[in-house]
Formats: structure tokens, C-alpha cells, sequence
């Protein structure tokens, strides 16, 4: 008796294939299955297959589907599958057939995968299937995650894990040049830093090119993850910014108990908020600030160590936490003085994020406010707008005024500084020290500000004698400024020597050491 088929598909945990006997074609075909020699079963091949019947095969019902005992042959042996029909042993064409241990995730076993996948089943099958593969992704994704967060160091260097809300990028705002400068102190000071933001969708490839690590997605779901898994691996914890501080702070405290916790500030949200309320006149957000203060007190109240980079908002918090627990520190700026002549400068530059509303609005005031006295006083040189997320609204408002320039954002700041002899912040209200102000200083451009913008900021003479309020006051500071050469002079090394004495790596380190009660002559163990 003839006997024709094939087995079509053949895994580990299953088999498919057809037998018709050419002597008997409408009688389904019993057959009995063996592995290496052994019967592990019996099937009937009778399951309609509508290839067959295009093929002509008889009236098409002669398909098998066998499932192998126990869910699965084992995946590390190499296993021998022959298929024979029952009486006679005959064996089924495309039998024996032979499966590989698996020991590679290669291109076989991947179209296997995806074949297997794609295959039409019903819908508990369907959910069978994608709980299997679930189940899997996950035990992938915390093995890595255990790998990869905590990398091996040293047995005696310490760890520490910095929060966030946003993945810092370089030169974006201040918030972020002070964190990844506050990160690579740690580093120095001999830590192992692991870094994690709220958004773990983040690209984290340039921290992880200095050597810090990064917990994101796939590998960890949420921050809360990262402590939890964690529990009791770090030595210290840092968290910036007041939403950070609300949210995780407890839960620090849970799973990382031998930590020191410390609370960076960034600045006094409550403070920017209370004078914008008072500027504006809204009494909703005059609440909202007393909202921002008791959180940020209760946070500062309960860290370990408070972070701030400014000298008067350290003022204020020491009126309500231990003057002990509370520390400035800077971040690091680098001098990069311009290198082109003042003779070959002029006009005046306004830089900022504008999707932080007090530069909007200083914006605002520079062209409708400062500008007309300029004007006055004859001063006709370019005014240049400089940043990101500029508002159409501003940029019309500029492009309705003589010699007004919306530049918008910039990859480097060097190119804006090599054209102006001055740099103006006209902040009407804000916190926390401000980064353009800094970054001008450091570029040798001096910077003409307001009190609001030269806060926490020790500037000395001549550039503080510059400070103004109104718009008067602003326009005699800028013009005196761009046309006195020596006066010009005497603030562009003024602004330097700030920067080179109070901004540098060491100053950094000094205060982060004190913040962290380390010993003022050794880093943490196992310093690099």
C-alpha cells in the first residue's frame, strides 16, 4: 500500500503534516509518532487542509497536528522525530527528521518563531501564546536590568543614584549643565553614579560615554523599579528638583536605608511662582507658590543634605532647616573666552528658553520697554533674540522693530558670543542662578542684568555697579557698557576671574564634598 505525505513543520513543542494512502485514499491514515526510537504517541490524519484539495489531493482531509507529551522535547538534546503508519511502519515521506539543541537565538530559530506566531488560532490560544511571550520578555528584560544598572566596580567604591525628570542635555538650560556637572563631581569623588529619569523613554548614550549609568526603557518600567530591585545597593541618593524630591523621597527611604539622601533644589520653584504672582497680580498663584514652598520645605526638612546653587536662596533655607544641612554648590563652567577683538563686536544679545515664561516675558520688555530708550540715547546696534522654543508672537514682535534679530535656537553659543559686546538679562522676577548670565561671564562677554538676574550671583565691580531695574536705568547700563572700552575691558576679566575662582571642578567638588560629609582630604573608597 502506498503511502505519500509529509511533515510540513516540526518543533519542539509540535508537529504538522499530511498522509493520504494511495489504496484507500478516503480513509484517514493512523499513525504513530517516535522519538530517537522511542513512541511518544499516535495521530490520525484526517484534519481538512484546503491546500490539499487545490493540490487535488483527495477530498483534502488528511492533515495532522501533533503535540509532543509533557508541552515540549528537551531544547539542549538533539532529537530524531520519524513518523510511521500503524500496521505496516511505513514511513512518512520528509521522515525521519532531525531537530538541533538550541543553543543560539539564530535566524533558524527566529523564522521558526515568527512562523509559529503568525499561524491563525483561536483566541485563547492566541492569549496562550502572547502570555508565554510576555512572561519571557520579562525574564529577559530583568536579567539585563540586573546587569545593567549596577555594573561590577570595586569592592569598596560606593554607589550613587541621581533622579531626575528629564534626561539632562548639554547647554539646553541650566538645570541641566548643573546636574551632569554635579554627576561627573561624584564620579570624581570616586562614586559609581546610576542615573534615572521620570521619562524612562529617554536617550541616555551621552552620560552612559562619560561612564554613567543609565536605567531606562526596556529595560526598567519606572523609577520606582530601579529602587525596589535595588533595595539597599546604594550608598547615596540625589534627587533634583522639588517633583522629584515629592514623589520618591519615601520610598528612598524604604528600599535604601543606609543611604544618605540629599535634595537638590535646582531653585526655589515657590519663589520664581510667589513673584510672578505679585507681578501679575493673580491670587491663584499666589496659593499655588505657598503650595510650592510647603512641599519644598517639607523636602528639605526631611533630606539629609540640601543642594542649592544660590547664595541667597540658601539664605532662606536656612531659616527653616539646620544651617548645617544646607550647601551651595555650583556647578562647573568652562572659561571660553571669545577670541574675537571688541572693535570687531557690537550690538547686544538676549538668551533663554522661552519655554520658561520669565524669559518670554524679559523678552518682552527688552523690545518693548529697554529698547525705546536705547533708541533714544542713539544706540542702533543689533539686538539678537537667542534660544530655544521661541513663540511666534515674539518673533513678530521682532520682526516689526528696526535691527531686532529672532536668531532662535543655536548649536553653540560661541558663534552668538563672537558677534556682540554684551550679553542683557532683564528678568523681571525668577530664581536660582541663572545659567546664561554665567555662560556669558565665561565667554568674556559681559552681562548687564537685573537684580532679579544677578541674584545669588557675587558679582563685583565694575559689573555690579551695572545692575538696573528700569528701563532707564538698563539703557544707560548698555550703552556705557558697549561704547567704553575700558570699562568693557574691566568687566570682561571681572566676569573671568568670577568664573575661573567660584565655577571650576575643584570649587565643585569642595562644596559636593561637604554636602555629602565626606573628609575634606580623600574621596568616597574606591576612587578611580
Amino acid at each position: 500500500m502506498a503511502l505519500r505525505g509529509h511533515v510540513d513543520w516540526l518543533t519542539r513543542q509540535q508537529m504538522i503534516g499530511w498522509a493520504q494512502d494511495t489504496s484507500a485514499p478516503d480513509t484517514p491514515v493512523s499513525l504513530f509518532v517516535s522519538v530517537d526510537g522511542r513512541v511518544v504517541g499516535r495521530c490520525l490524519a484526517d484534519r481538512p487542509r484546503d491546500d490539499l484539495v487545490r493540490e487535488g489531493i483527495g477530498h483534502g482531509r488528511h492533515g495532522f497536528d501533533f503535540a509532543f507529551p509533557g508541552g515540549s522535547l528537551p531544547a539542549l538534546d538533539r532529537c530524531t522525530v520519524t513518523v510511521r503508519r500503524e500496521g505496516d511502519g511505513a514511513v512518512l515521506p520528509g521522515s525521519p527528521r532531525a531537530l538541533d539543541p538550541i543553543t543560539l537565538f539564530d535566524e533558524d530559530l527566529q523564522e521558526r518563531l515568527a512562523r509559529a506566531l503568525v499561524e491563525p488560532v483561536d483566541q485563547d490560544e492566541a492569549e496562550r501564546r502572547l502570555t508565554f511571550l510576555m512572561d519571557q520578555v520579562q525574564r529577559l528584560r530583568l536579567a539585563h536590568a540586573d546587569r545593567h544598572a549596577l555594573p561590577a566596580t570595586a569592592p569598596n567604591r560606593r554607589r550613587a543614584l541621581v533622579i531626575d525628570t528629564v534626561m539632562p542635555a548639554t547647554g539646553r538650560d541650566a538645570g541641566s549643565n548643573a546636574i551632569r556637572s554635579h554627576m561627573r563631581s561624584l564620579h570624581r569623588l570616586g562614586y559609581a553614579v546610576t542615573f534615572v529619569p521620570t521619562d524612562l523613554w529617554a536617550d541616555g548614550a551621552a552620560l552612559e560615554a562619560e561612564g554613567i549609568t543609565c536605567c531606562l526603557h526596556p529595560w526598567y518600567a519606572t523609577v520606582e523599579e530601579v529602587l525596589c530591585r535595588h533595595a539597599g545597593a546604594f550608598a547615596l541618593v540625589y534627587l533634583h528638583r522639588v517633583d522629584t524630591a515629592g514623589r520618591y523621597m519615601q520610598l528612598v527611604r524604604d528600599t535604601q536605608r543606609s543611604a544618605r539622601l540629599v535634595y537638590s533644589v535646582a531653585d526655589l520653584h515657590h519663589l520664581r511662582t510667589a513673584r510672578q504672582a505679585e507681578i501679575e497680580g493673580r491670587t491663584d498663584l499666589a496659593a499655588y507658590a505657598e503650595h510650592l514652598r510647603l512641599l519644598e520645605l517639607t523636602a528639605a526638612r526631611t533630606a539629609d543634605a540640601v543642594i542649592t546653587h544660590s547664595t541667597h536662596e540658601a539664605e532662606i533655607l536656612r531659616r527653616h532647616v539646620p544651617s548645617e544641612r544646607v550647601h551651595v554648590v555650583p556647578w562647573a563652567v568652562s572659561l571660553r573666552p571669545t577670541g574675537v577683538p571688541i572693535a570687531e563686536r557690537r550690538g547686544i544679545a538676549f538668551i533663554g528658553g522661552y519655554a520658561h515664561r520669565p524669559n518670554v516675558d524679559a523678552a518682552h520688555f527688552l523690545i518693548e520697554a529697554v529698547l525705546p530708550e536705547l533708541r533714544a540715547r542713539g544706540f542702533d546696534a543689533p539686538c539678537l533674540l537667542v534660544g530655544s522654543d521661541m513663540p511666534e508672537s515674539l518673533k513678530e514682535l521682532a520682526a516689526a522693530r528696526s535691527r531686532v534679530e529672532a536668531i532662535g535656537p543655536v548649536a553653540d553659543l560661541a558663534a552668538v558670543f563672537a558677534r556682540v559686546r554684551l550679553t542683557v538679562a532683564p528678568l523681571a522676577y525668577g530664581a536660582g542662578v541663572k545659567g546664561k548670565v554665567l555662560d556669558s561671564l565665561a565667554a568674556g562677554v559681559p552681562c548687564v542684568c537685573t537684580s532679579a538676574a544677578a541674584e545669588g550671583i557675587a558679582l563685583s565691580e565694575p559689573l555690579a555697579g551695572l545692575v538696573a531695574d528700569t528701563p532707564a536705568g538698563l539703557a544707560r547700563s548698555i550703552v556705557t557698557l558697549h561704547e567704553d572700552a575700558d570699562l568693557h575691558r574691566a568687566c570682561v576679566e571681572a566676569g573671568l576671574a568670577y568664573v575661573a575662582e567660584w565655577l571650576s571642578e575643584d570649587q565643585v567638588d569642595g562644596a559636593m564634598r561637604a554636602a555629602l560629609d565626606l573628609p575634606t582630604t580623600v574621596a568616597a573608597a574606591g576612587a578611580p
